[in-house]
């Protein structure tokens, strides 16, 4: 990824960024636009890194992939999930809990926009026509959190709350052979956010949100406990080393791996959204 030294602090175009000796852009736009920039990126010839959700839709979803691949260029979904060292760590620890029972993910957050809603000002991350609602923004960790450990499920619904034609929160249950994952997210209520794994031989717990895990504790049937915490930094930093790292290091595979389990996840979030009857201007595309 280029250094940013002698680039011009506004540029109108992704053709003269492309121009400038950038490799990558990040996409960081409201919902609805992701579609729109990222393919203009792409047509530049330039990576992108899109702000999740990938897309509004999963036609656009796959669109943009396609593009990507015509172009010989990587696309990435910015989600923190895979990339934080607790996250590592339940990969590693998730043998030792034998066949797996039971996932939840749990993310309540009250916005202080809902107060702006309910007098009817209508925000983007409230705005259906922006693309917005719990299932596109605090829900979306939480899939990636179990797509990424489990892969596609065998079957999703989505029970939403609704409020003015967008869900202000809801819970997904995905199907998977011998266990079920719920997620649930509210942006209209505070409350404890965890990710809890458990299995015949014992639970993995997180100590915060999917976004950021936190703590992990591994408890097991024999009575054997451990911890791990990660030393404190900004989540978003090794989640941008891993972008370097495939980007730099040309690891087509890795990026490949990585847009699969956005692709699935833009699906469940379409598929979810159908289900309640949440429409979005970019269906009819």
């Amino acid at each position: 990824m280029a250094h940013l030294s002698g680039i011009p602090a506004v540029v109108t175009s992704f053709d003269k960024l492309a121009g400038q000796d950038i490799d990558t852009v990040y996409i960081a736009v409201p919902n609805h636009l992701h579609y729109e920039y990222t393919m203009q990126a792409l047509e530049a010839g330039l990576h992108v890194i899109v702000e999740k959700p990938v897309a509004a839709t999963a036609a656009q979803a796959e669109r943009m992939a396609a593009r990507a691949r015509d172009k010989g260029k990587y696309l990435l979904e910015a989600v923190t999930v895979s990339t934080l060292p607790g996250f590592e760590k339940i990969r590693d620890w998730l043998p030792r809990i034998g066949q797996v029972k039971s996932v939840s993910c749990q993310y309540l957050q009250y916005s202080r926009r809902y107060d702006a809603f309910c007098r009817g000002e209508i925000l983007p991350v409230f705005d259906p026509v922006k693309a917005g609602g719990a299932l596109m923004d605090l829900n979306t960790y939480n899939l990636h959190f179990v797509l990424n450990l489990f892969g596609k499920p065998e079957d999703v619904h989505y029970f939403a709350i609704v409020e003015n034609s967008i869900d202000t929160g809801g819970t997904v249950v995905m199907s998977y052979p011998g266990f079920q994952a719920v997620c649930m997210a509210a942006k209209t209520c505070s409350g404890p956010s965890q990710c809890i794994i458990a299995g015949t031989q014992g639970t993995i717990t997180t100590s915060q949100a999917a976004n950021t895990i936190g703590k992990v504790s591994l408890q097991l049937q024999n009575g054997q406990k451990e911890t791990f915490e990660p030393a404190e930094e900004s989540r978003v930093i090794p989640e941008f080393e891993r972008f370097m790292e495939i980007i730099d290091g040309h690891k087509q595979q890795e990026a490949e791996d990585w847009l699969a389990v956005s692709l699935a996840v833009s699906g469940i979030h379409t598929q979810s959204r159908k289900q309640n009857d949440i429409v979005f201007p970019a269906d009819g595309d």
